[in-house]
């Protein structure tokens, strides 16, 4: 649509259509397979390499930095045999310890303190938060939502389904 007027597109799927995540799984289909080729396992360890993936967004964990980086030029391999780039802009190599954002969550490793229990004997344990960008969308929609003229239940009917995600 430009300025409410439809036009149709000869390209294309519309953004939240069906179609979209759909040909994103096919294009995408065999990145597990080739990822665990790349990386066989040895002797009772893991390769470790792990890929978790949400439509088009992954996350590729390594044991060392050498094993992210050439993991993501397979995956940069792999995608332009499909015609697809690797987005370099969205695309972080960091370590646990630093954090990184996904999907609306910041995940990162931290070492255990007072304020987290120490149940396990583990030296670290593994913080799964909302990130700051989320929290901040979030605020945002919900200051939209609430106005001094709104009915109060029209607010409570237009924010649940908001913070229920």
């Amino acid at each position: 649509m430009e300025e409410l007027n439809y036009y149709d597109t000869d390209e294309g799927t519309p953004q939240g259509g069906i179609m979209s995540p759909t040909l994103c799984n096919v294009a995408l289909n065999g990145l597990e397979e080739l990822l665990k080729k790349e990386n066989p396992r040895r002797r009772d360890s893991s390769p470790g390499v792990h890929l978790i993936r949400y439509a088009d967004d992954m996350i590729i964990t390594g044991k060392t930095q050498e094993i992210v980086l050439k993991n993501k030029r397979i995956l940069s391999e792999f995608l332009a045999e499909r015609g697809l780039v690797l987005n370099e802009k969205k695309t972080v190599v960091t370590h646990i310890k630093e954090g990184f954002d996904f999907l609306g969550f910041n995940v990162r490793r931290m070492k255990q303190n007072s304020r987290y229990n120490k149940a396990t004997e583990q030296e670290t344990v593994l913080i799964i938060k909302p990130s700051a960008k989320g929290i901040l969308k979030l605020k945002n929609k919900v200051r939209e939502i609430i106005t001094i003229n709104k009915p109060i239940q029209r607010i409570i009917s237009d924010i649940n389904p908001v913070l229920r995600g």
